[in-house]
């Protein structure tokens, strides 16, 4: 059901995202999503930055079925990270949560910084 709801706010704010996102089913859909930070950060972590973060779960479902793809080219890393700040923004927008795409925007960046590993590492569930 979360996946659903996410999906259809992605369609909603024309959220931007690869041909394959728009195909893939829901059940595939979550084996992607891990909520928001990478896959080696405890639970507890990724679940207190979900929480904070939440306004930006549908950009972030994108961003995990990114990271989950075969392609690890640093160039469709960089292309992910940007759609993400891009689709944080129009998130934020969408829902009238103007006074915080700061810091959905640093976390885009951060992945940019930091996520090579992550990106390195995703795959399915």
């Amino acid at each position: 059901m979360r996946i659903e709801y996410l999906r259809a706010v992605c369609v909603e704010i024309n959220a931007k995202a690869p041909t394959s996102f728009w195909a893939a089913s829901n059940d595939t859909l979550a084996r992607a999503w891990n909520g928001i930070g990478p896959e080696h950060w405890p639970c507890w972590m990724r679940g207190a930055v979900s929480f904070l973060l939440r306004p930006f779960n549908a950009a972030a479902l994108i961003h995990d079925w990114e990271f989950s793809q075969p392609d690890k080219t640093f160039g469709a890393f960089t292309a992910a990270n940007a759609r993400l700040i891009e689709n944080i923004v129009r998130e934020a927008l969408f829902n009238c949560h103007v006074g915080i795409i700061p810091w959905g925007i640093a976390a885009g960046i951060l992945c940019e910084v930091f996520g090579w590993k992550a990106y390195k590492e995703g795959k399915l569930k």
